[in-house]
């Protein structure tokens, strides 16, 4: 009895028999079969893309130099030992190594490295500054061993002298990019931005003095302030003139009125004899009075006379006798000519208030026209200020600049050259890796191609076809050439049956 048939156990239920178009599984052994069926094409595609990869390989790859330079960064002005991430703030030492390396890999540092050396130094064939700045930065690196303030700036060229000097250009550049970085522009770059500051002025003070000359202004504020000024004083002035003359027209129209009632001529005086008596009359009593008594017969009879006569006059006994004198109305006379001078005081204000109306008006337009350009002149007064004050700031750049690059460098020279870049005796090629990967790559293109082309020949094309009609009909519980398969073998169930590489070899 076979092995095949010793097991126990009932048998699985039959299978529904499978479509003889429906495809099966493919196994190891099917894809060994399919490779070794389809050797031929595998061994001709690896063959042609092995010997192309391999020619490119060796033809392309060219061998490589690589220069380095070691620099060390004094992290401590006053000890000079190296530092290291044990020795002191590891965090400090990170950031400032970080800095360091961004400093020294910048765009900056190779613009000048190549400035100093020419694109010839850097291309061998030649070529323009941003292929040769191009270069550099793919070739180029800064290599940081961990714990250590040592700065490894490391190049790869096709020529170890190229290597060697595209180096040690970058190396001086960084040292002296570095103290420019660290102690600000130089005083060099701030003189000429101050001469450039000080031609600005310049030109924004010449461009205000063509402005002044141009529209006749001397100051533009004070000018605008003294004809202010003038403005306030002429009003003031024509203001008063004006007050004045009304103020003698008025009055001198009030005097007009006056002297239209009154009349030109008046009686001086009106002479009589009656009067000239009784003052006789008087001037004798004080002359008996110097000899008599007021009592005395003599004083008693003249002031009896006296009396009389006052009596005769008081009575109107002599109006319209005597002699009657006529003259000019003086008071007449002094209105007329105080009237006259009023009217020409009233004529002089006028005259002096219609100049100073053409003085005032003639100061308003001055103001108006100076209003008018006083946009153009703003402009041009805050150029001037702008560059007057740009041209102050960089002075004082400069002279902090100047009295920075007096002092001691500091930490700005805390950088070291252990070791300068120099020529490599040996060059590293990648010919080999090359030619390893043209090998791998062939080789997997050419089984893929032959397991492709042994899967469509077995499986897809017409021939497929016809070995799928000739081959029987396989159940769940039968195998070709070795009979149904049992349920349990030993007591433990049968889930599958794998076949041995000959078996299934004979089945092909």
């Amino acid at each position: 009895m076979s092995r095949m048939q010793s097991g126990t156990g009932s048998r699985p239920p039959h299978e529904p028999a499978r479509p003889e178009d429906e495809r099966r599984e493919l196994d190891l052994y099917d894809l060994i079969e399919m490779v070794w069926s389809q050797r031929a094409v595998i061994i001709a595609v690896f063959l042609v893309l092995f010997i192309a990869g391999g020619a490119a390989a060796y033809l392309l790859l060219n061998k490589t130099y690589e220069a380095r330079a070691r620099l060390l960064v004094l992290l401590d002005d006053e000890d000079l030992t190296p530092g290291a991430a044990g020795s002191g703030d590891g965090f400090i030492i990170e950031q400032v190594m970080q800095s360091e390396s961004e400093i020294m890999n910048s765009e900056t540092v190779r613009r000048i490295a190549l400035e100093n050396i020419g694109p010839a130094a850097v291309l061998a064939e030649g070529g323009s500054e941003e292929l040769a700045l191009r270069a550099m930065r793919q070739s180029f690196s800064v290599v940081r061993a961990p714990s250590a303030s040592v700065l490894i700036p490391v190049i790869e060229s096709d020529s170890p002298e190229r290597a060697e000097t595209i180096l040690n250009a970058i190396v001086d550049a960084y040292l002296e990019y570095r103290q420019v970085v660290l102690t600000g522009d130089g005083a060099t770059g701030v003189a000429d931005r101050r001469l450039q500051a000080n031609a600005a002025y310049s030109a924004a003070l010449d461009e205000l003095d063509a402005f002044l000359t141009a529209n006749n202004i001397t100051d533009y504020d004070s000018d605008v302030a003294a004809l202010r000024t003038q403005n306030a004083a002429l009003q003031t002035t024509l203001a008063t003139a004006q007050s004045e003359r009304q103020a003698s027209s008025a009055a001198a129209a009030a005097i007009a009125a006056r002297v239209a009632d009154m009349p030109v001529n008046i009686e001086l005086y009106v002479e009589s004899s009656a009067e000239n008596l009784l003052i006789e009359k008087r001037l004798e009593r004080e002359s008996l009075l110097a000899r008599y008594l007021e009592t005395a017969p003599p004083v008693v009879a003249i002031d009896r006379e006296i009396a009389e006569l006052e009596e005769f006059l008081e009575g109107g006994g002599v109006a319209g006798l005597g002699q009657t004198r006529t003259g000019v109305n003086e008071v007449r006379q002094g209105l007329v000519q105080e009237q006259l001078r009023l009217e020409s005081v009233a004529a002089a204000e006028a005259t002096r208030a219609r100049t100073i109306s053409g003085q005032l008006q003639t100061v308003q337009n001055e103001i108006s026209r100076l209003r008018g350009v006083e946009p153009e002149y703003r402009r041009l007064a805050q150029n001037v200020e702008a560059t007057a004050a740009a041209a102050t700031v960089l002075a004082t750049q400069q002279a902090e600049a100047e009295a920075r690059q007096s002092l001691s460098p500091g930490s700005a020279d805390a950088v070291r050259i252990v070791e300068r870049a120099f020529a490599a005796p040996e060059g590293t090629s990648l010919k080999k890796l090359g030619v390893a990967a043209a090998f791998i790559f062939a080789a997997g293109t050419a089984v893929l191609i032959g397991l492709i082309r042994g899967y469509w020949t077995q499986h897809v094309g017409p021939t497929s076809q016809r070995q799928r009609v000739a081959r029987p009909v396989r159940t769940a519980d039968t195998t070709e050439g070795f009979g149904p398969m049992p349920s349990r073998v030993a007591g433990v169930p049968v889930l599958a049956r794998m076949p041995d590489r000959g078996s299934a070899l004979g089945r092909r």
